[in-house]
Order: structure tokens, then C-alpha cells, then sequence
């Protein structure tokens, strides 16, 4: 004899799908949070120091491997997240984002004032630790969302 599920099973169920994509992932490999320091670091200093054709192929390059990360990030995944981020990662994901723009913004600043140099290593020094504490982050509210959705 088959038992219905009650709304409120039905309702966790289907919030459970929904989070899937953003909670049931692997672990980022340890190379991440350095390979995104130094890519941000190199398209500072693309921007910042270089001009004519040799920014533009250096922005190639630099694109080119952010597409071909991403494509190798999907195959990994096996699927990106669409739609709204459950509740316990919406804060980790809002405090990067804040993160990454005071880093921008510091960039921005040590260019106009003629440092792309010192700009480029800012990014390097600030955005790998930022990229390792959400990584981390991240982990542990994917973790209370699948403990939430059980």
C-alpha cells in the first residue's frame, strides 16, 4: 500500500530540487582561490599598464581563460545554479560581491593615481584570501541549507 506524501513533504521536496544546484557540489580544487588572485591581478595590470593591441590581446588571453574556466567549471558542477539562492547563502554570496567591489574600487584608485603596479598586487594580495574565506563560507551555508532541507 502506498502512502501520499502529505503538502508540507511535497513542499520540502520541491525545496530541496530547487537548492540542489547551489548545495550539492564539489569541493572546489585548492587552486582556485590562487589562479583567481592571479587572473584578477593580470587583468589589473592589462587595464592599468598596458594600451593598444598589447591590452587588447592580454584581454583575449585573459577572457579566453575565464571562458574556458567556466566551461570546465560547468562540466565539474554538472549544472550551474539559476534562480534564487536559499536563504543561508544569500549572505556569503552579498559579503564577496561587497568584497570584490572594495577591491575593484582600490584598484581603480591605485590606477588613476598612476600605480597599476601596486594596483595589480593589491588585487593578487586581497582577492585570494576574499576567494579562499568564501569558499569556505560558502561550504558551511550549502551545508545548513542541505541540514535545513534535510
Amino acid at each position: 500500500m502506498e502512502s501520499e506524501a502529505t503538502a508540507e513533504e511535497l513542499l520540502r521536496a520541491a525545496e530541496r530540487a530547487e537548492a540542489a544546484p547551489w548545495v550539492e557540489l564539489p569541493t572546489t580544487p585548492a587552486w582556485y582561490p590562487p589562479a583567481v588572485g592571479l587572473w584578477a591581478g593580470a587583468l589589473t595590470l592589462a587595464l592599468g599598464l598596458l594600451d593598444g593591441v598589447a591590452r587588447s590581446l592580454a584581454l583575449v588571453v585573459l577572457v579566453g581563460a575565464e571562458l574556458g574556466f567556466l566551461a570546465w567549471y560547468r562540466r565539474y558542477r554538472g549544472t550551474m545554479p539559476t534562480g534564487w539562492a536559499p536563504r543561508e547563502l544569500r549572505p556569503v554570496l552579498l559579503l564577496f560581491v561587497v568584497g570584490l567591489a572594495v577591491v575593484a574600487g582600490l584598484a581603480l584608485v591605485l590606477c588613476l593615481v598612476g600605480q597599476p603596479v601596486t594596483a595589480a598586487v593589491a588585487v593578487l594580495v586581497l582577492t585570494t584570501p576574499l576567494v579562499w574565506w568564501y569558499e569556505r563560507a560558502y561550504a558551511a551555508a550549502a551545508a545548513a541549507t542541505r541540514a535545513r532541507l534535510g
